[in-house]
């Protein structure tokens, strides 16, 4: 009569076999998310907090034997994130094991969390754009990430298009002289750099065609495109599949603070059992938020 294979003896053999295909999956992947948001490691504790600042205006002249003047600088606000565990588990039946369907039974499983996880991932930062002119969904200065009514020291900044325009070339240009004239929380000028087109699959083949002609795109005139001969938008376009609009697009840029996305706590994987169910259940999470701390990040418009 066979022994019956003890839950730590099966945990040894099977274990190996759906962590690898698990991260096959999870590790080879191209994630979308990672061209727009930037990673970082967060700190030891259930939120994390940012303060934005403001500093001085503009230094006066000082005439011979003036004293020099003060000014103190503060917070203008604070961007706080909260983390939260994402994670999906799956069991493998004491059936299966008797039947000899355990292992492909649990590869195809394996793969499909560590596709869940992705999924996960990839929704929630595209859903940072999707809800960039919603007003429900606000940052750290109390509107949302693409506004007219972003509060500075005195008076407010936008990173929205004046006028919402469909993206061409005359709307792209527009868009990058108004990252031109980006002013810092003082309403000082600050020299912030574009650096790619952001679209959902509705303007990429747009995006590529402004990116990429020599001359100036829709017009039969044989302008040169500037935005190329320039070298402007040197990384190009970050499409982003989940983004639901049809029409919006955004120029991002160079401000370090921008669209991040902070993991608490990365991937995780374990397998045990189940004594009320003689079942081994196999189990990933990890524990990150996403959003912004700097709206500068990105300029946009909802499109037409």
């Amino acid at each position: 009569m066979a022994t019956p294979m003890r839950s730590t003896d099966f945990r040894s053999v099977v274990e190996p076999i759906l962590n690898e295909v698990f991260d096959g999956v999870y590790e080879q992947r191209a994630d979308e998310w990672k061209a727009v948001f930037r990673e970082q490691k967060g700190i030891p504790r259930n939120y994390h907090e940012e303060p934005v600042l403001y500093g001085f205006g503009a230094a006066p002249e000082l005439p011979d034997g003036m004293a020099v003047t003060y000014q103190s600088g503060g917070i203008l606000f604070v961007q706080r994130y909260l983390y939260h565990v994402y994670g999906l588990a799956f069991a493998l039946t004491k059936v299966l094991v008797e039947d000899g369907d355990h292992i492909r039974i649990g590869q195809t499983y394996a793969k499909h969390l560590a596709q869940s996880l992705i999924e996960t991932k990839e929704t929630l930062t595209a859903n940072i754009m999707n809800r960039a002119f919603n007003a429900a969904f606000t940052g750290g200065d109390g509107v949302s990430l693409s506004s007219n009514a972003h509060p500075i020291v005195n008076g407010t900044f936008s990173n929205v298009l004046n006028v919402a325009a469909a993206l061409s070339q005359t709307s792209l240009e527009q868009m990058l002289i108004q990252i031109r004239n980006a002013v810092d929380n003082n309403g000082k000028r600050i020299r912030l750099t574009p650096t790619q087109i952001v679209t959902g699959p509705s303007n990429v083949f747009q995006a590529e065609t402004l990116l990429k002609s020599v001359l100036r795109s829709g017009t039969a005139d044989n302008d040169i495109n500037a935005i190329k001969s320039m070298g402007l938008l040197a990384d190009g376009q970050a499409n982003l599949s989940r983004i639901t609009s049809t029409t919006a697009w955004w120029v991002q840029t160079d401000a370090p603070e921008g669209l991040k996305l902070l993991m608490r706590r990365g991937l995780e994987k374990s397998m045990e059992g189940d004594f009320a169910t003689d079942s081994m259940r196999y189990k990933a999470t990890e524990r990150y938020t996403v959003g912004w701390t700097d709206p500068r990040g990105v300029f946009g418009t909802a499109g037409v």
